[in-house]
């Protein structure tokens, strides 16, 4: 027991102790990503084989439980106000999105994500952006409910604007807008074209159950280690 209480012997159970501690945290943390991803798919993949929205169902709507199901919206786009999402590749090529203002008939505004386009030959170039329809078109779309505020507030415009940028996306150049986008898709006729499909995402709930698990195990060789130290010490004689 007097080799349990010395000083070296307290500051390895001590250190121990907090090693565990700490793994213990750390797998409760990625078990909780995993499960939250793990829930989101579910919502994905039911959404993705539900009806398209219509338009008088997009009061109040619940951008979240909604994530990347259709809706099919009818208005018109607005060329003059465009903004470019910064970091974004397509087949290995750095790019932008292109959002694009829509504003239904029923007049509530949406910022739609019509694909990628390339980056221009140097920074400060920007990049070819093909005009949008014009007129009243009638619109299938994605509902993305992913919170940019972070990209809104760094490197999420390419333009330069003397207002001050937004926490979110509802508020981009001073225009009220839902607070999610729309994934543009192609019409059935072939009058609307994205510049690109935008992929729909892999539902897979990722390497957070296996770093749980890792984690857990680190805990378990920290306990197995302190006590073939105590062991070890055991078998030394006192000092």
């Amino acid at each position: 027991m007097r080799k349990f209480f010395s000083p070296v012997s307290l500051l390895q159970s001590a250190t121990a102790l907090i090693l565990i501690i700490g793994c213990l945290y750390a797998a409760q943390w990625q078990f909780g990503r995993g499960q939250i991803q793990a829930d989101t798919n579910k919502i994905i993949s039911a959404n993705l084989a539900k009806p398209p929205l219509q338009m008088v169902e997009l009061a109040n709507l619940d951008s979240v439980a909604n994530q990347w199901r259709t809706v099919s919206i009818k208005g018109n786009f607005s060329g003059n106000h465009q903004e470019l999402v910064r970091n974004r590749y397509y087949e290995g090529q750095f790019g932008f999105e292109v959002l694009t203002l829509f504003t239904a008939i029923t007049g509530e505004n949406f910022w739609v994500d019509r694909g990628w386009v390339a980056a221009g030959p140097s920074a400060s170039t920007p990049p070819i952006v093909p005009k949008p329809p014009g007129g009243v078109v009638d619109i299938s779309a994605r509902i993305r409910s992913e919170n940019l505020s972070r990209q809104l507030q760094g490197s999420f415009f390419v333009t330069k604007s003397t207002n001050p940028k937004p926490k979110s996306i509802a508020k981009i150049q001073g225009i009220d807008a839902q607070p999610y986008y729309l994934d543009l898709l192609p019409s059935l006729d072939g009058k609307i074209t994205p510049l690109t499909i935008i992929e729909l995402p892999e539902l897979s709930n990722g390497p957070h159950f296996a770093y749980a698990l890792q984690w857990l195990a680190f805990a378990v060789l920290a306990l197995f280690g302190r006590i073939l130290l105590f062991r070890e010490s055991k078998r030394l004689p006192l000092v």
